[in-house]
């Protein structure tokens, strides 16, 4: 039995746990203690058939209670939650190839060329998961104010390795709003400008791009904006 596909569903229970708490059930009510059951028969199956059965009403249809943006403190809310899996050799050049090679709809419109494994490097370490929150502001913020809420108890900033795996998983999110990742330390350009990764639709079309991310820098209320969440 794979110990990352278990890492994986138990991921996704986590996430379901830290959405209830963000609604505000801060006591362990009835439905997260059956969340911390599948818990234990994903940890204790040996075999593909008990793994399957322990997550057959886990990866359900998202209920109502996970698709509401969820209030978190004036000014900033948390618009969704979502699990993705870096490291395991997987380079920054081999998924900018990748999605060079997709057909169709999800093919990108334009690859900014500074997206490299030499400037953002992506694939260290063993596959594992990272859960990513999506907040947005009731205001136009800067960039002091993003990194400020990426240091906020329990986050922590999103990785380059963070996006380009994110649009992978999430190809048709980009259409809807612009999605921003700033990292801690950002790659700088040759004017010396740091850029995040910014992913966006023109007429439809995925691009993926990057953006200044200056100190000082403005950004538009309606977009959306990553960081990583840490379970303690």
């Amino acid at each position: 039995m794979s110990v990352g596909r278990k890492a994986t569903a138990l991921m996704i229970i986590i996430e379901k746990i830290i959405s209830r708490h963000h609604q505000g059930h801060i006591r362990l009510d009835e439905e997260t203690f059956k969340l911390f059951e599948v818990a234990k028969r994903i940890n204790y199956a040996d075999t593909e058939e008990e793994f399957q059965g322990a997550i057959a009403n886990l990866i359900s249809p998202v209920p109502d209670y996970l698709k509401s943006p969820v209030p978190i403190s004036a000014g900033i809310r948390i618009v969704k939650t979502v699990t993705i899996i870096i490291g395991g050799g997987r380079t920054t050049d081999q998924i900018i190839e990748a999605a060079k090679r997709l057909e169709g709809r999800n093919r990108p419109s334009s690859i900014h060329s500074d997206i490299t494994q030499a400037n953002m490097p992506s694939g260290h370490g063993r596959r594992r998961p990272v859960i990513l929150e999506f907040f947005e502001f009731d205001h136009d913020p800067t960039t002091e104010e993003v990194r400020a809420r990426c240091e906020e108890p329990g986050c922590g900033y999103p990785h380059y390795e963070d996006g380009l795996r994110f649009q992978e998983d999430h190809p048709d999110d980009q259409r809807e709003r612009h999605h921003i990742f700033i990292p801690e330390n950002p790659w700088c350009d040759a004017h010396d400008y740091p850029q995040a990764l910014n992913f966006w639709s023109f007429t439809g079309g995925r691009e993926l791009g990057l953006r200044c991310c200056c100190l000082g820098d403005g950004w538009y209320l309606r977009y959306l904006f990553a960081r990583r969440k840490y379970i303690f």
